[in-house]
């Protein structure tokens, strides 16, 4: 089960949530590949894949961590 399926959302919701994820995807692999003079042409398309897939990851490790600190705060619980 992934992410979004988790969640009870329309379809069109669903298709403008994941269009985001994927842009903001590239935009971090563009930022890393930047980040060590590289371009996308210095990879094979399996490479390509893996970095997107990890980048894919840790977007959906950032979101659920900021979504159970934003939960926490709004119970009024800190992790400090």
């Amino acid at each position: 089960m992934s992410f979004l399926e988790k969640f009870n959302l329309t379809k069109s919701l669903k298709e403008k949530i994941l269009s985001a994820i994927e842009e903001r995807v590239q935009k971090r692999v563009a930022a890393r590949l930047a980040q060590h003079h590289l371009t996308p042409d210095d990879f094979t398309q399996e490479e390509l894949a893996i970095i997107y897939e990890d980048e894919r990851q840790k977007l959906y490790d950032d979101l659920k961590t900021k979504g159970l600190i934003a939960l926490l705060a709004a119970l009024g619980i800190s992790l400090f």
